[in-house]
């Protein structure tokens, strides 16, 4: 007899002399695979695509017009549409400079950000056109641009609340008090009083300064929060943004902008690259996506599943609720009710092939004590539009089943 293995059986390698755990080492070595890595760098790829589609919507920022953050300004300009004021968003300076040599009001948002060619180009336009200029917290060096009567005095760094006072005219703006958050909480640190001389007239005012000043058609605002979505509501913030913005029929909305050809042309960082260095970083950027996608298209095994997949219907119908109640679908769930239950009932009243609500209600009312106005309301497509309204709607409808029963 033989004892050799037989032609359909594989024999296995008898174990290293270093034991079985050596073996099933050398074993697993070929295909051990990090698949976190490309895992990792495919997330790091779509979160920037990601962030670059949100950013398409709207522009997030320190008193940015359209953005509905706490720091943006979307409140604010969206009342002052409803106003009647027309809010046109500039991000270059010659863009304000024009509407102020016109006549127009602009407001600038950071006048601590513009350059000294652009804060005399506001200067020159305001003067010739006499148009008014809406300043946000500007320090001593812009506001030497615009007028000499008013200077920076003091600070507010906790959360305080400013009453108007006696003597502030026109310039309070129906505002009784203003608050300012805390430096730790304001959007750029603590909010800017200020003092007048001269023929300058202030508002809102402490021992160290005034929150508001104004002279000769120069507004200034000692704090950004005034504007800003989380603190246009507190105290009378709103009105006196509201009230000194909407004075004109039209606002351009300055926010400066980083790429504004007469702002600052410091040389950066990547100005020191020869012209060459762009193309071939955007070449070599090329080919590492290319790599990436090359090497994430690893074709495994075909993997055969059972199909189709049984669920219970009851799993089904939990599901679709939670997905409406998520989504706040009440009409799509009470047309799925109505829809259900006029099935049901036209099979008890043998209508299986009426399809049309007027046939239906023709055949229900001997059978109930309602109107035909109150099954219409109740079988038809009235608005559904809060979850006691559809609570309600499934109460009746199971009711109307019940008398059909009867």
């Amino acid at each position: 007899m033989s004892l050799g293995p037989s032609p359909g059986l594989t024999v296995a390698p008898a174990p290293s002399a270093d034991g079985p755990d050596r073996s099933r080492s050398q074993q697993a070595k070929p295909s051990r695979r990090r698949p976190w890595l490309t895992v990792l760098i495919v997330l790091a790829m779509l979160a920037a695509i990601l962030a670059s589609i949100a950013r398409g919507y709207y522009r997030d920022g320190p008193l940015e017009p359209a953005a509905p953050t706490g720091q943006g300004s979307k409140a604010v300009v969206e009342v002052l549409g409803d106003l009647g004021v027309e809010v046109d968003v500039d991000r270059h300076t010659a863009d304000a400079a024009e509407a102020l040599q016109e006549g127009g009001t602009v407001l600038v948002t950071d006048p601590r950000s513009l350059s000294a060619e652009q804060l005399t180009a506001l200067a020159e336009a305001r003067e010739d056109g006499e148009g008014r200029l809406v300043l946000v917290a500007p320090d001593l060096v812009s506001l030497s641009y615009f007028s000499s009567q008013i200077s920076p005095s003091g600070a507010v760094r906790t959360e305080t609340l400013i009453e108007a006072g006696p003597g502030c005219g026109d310039l309070q703006h129906q505002a009784g008090t203003l608050l300012v958050p805390a430096a730790e909480e304001a959007i750029r640190g603590a909010a800017t009083l200020y003092r007048v001389s001269g023929e300058g007239t202030s508002c809102f005012s402490t021992e160290q300064g005034s929150l508001v000043a104004e002279h000769e058609g120069v507004l200034v605002l000692g704090s950004a929060d005034l504007l800003t979505n989380d603190a246009v509501g507190r105290a009378d913030n709103s009105a006196l943004v509201l009230n000194s913005l909407s004075t004109e029929g039209a606002l351009s909305w300055y926010v400066p902008s980083a790429n504004d050809p007469m702002g600052s042309s410091s040389q950066t960082l990547l100005g020191y690259l020869p012209d060459w260095a762009g193309p071939l970083l955007l070449w070599l950027l090329l080919i590492a996506i290319v790599a990436l996608v090359a090497l994430s298209r690893r074709f495994g095994p075909v993997v055969v599943e059972p199909l189709p997949v049984t669920v219970r219907p009851q799993e089904l119908v939990l599901g679709r609720a939670r997905l409406l109640q998520r989504s706040g679908e009440r009409q799509a769930a009470a047309t799925a009710l109505r829809s259900a239950a006029a099935s049901r009932l036209a099979n008890r009243l043998g209508l299986r092939r009426e399809s049309a609500l007027v046939g239906l209600l023709a055949a229900l009312a001997p059978h109930v004590d309602r109107t035909p106005e109150q099954l219409r309301t109740l079988l038809g497509p009235s608005p559904v539009t809060s979850d006691q309204d559809l609570v309600r709607l499934a109460h009746d409808l199971d009711q109307l089943e019940k008398e059909i029963d009867l």
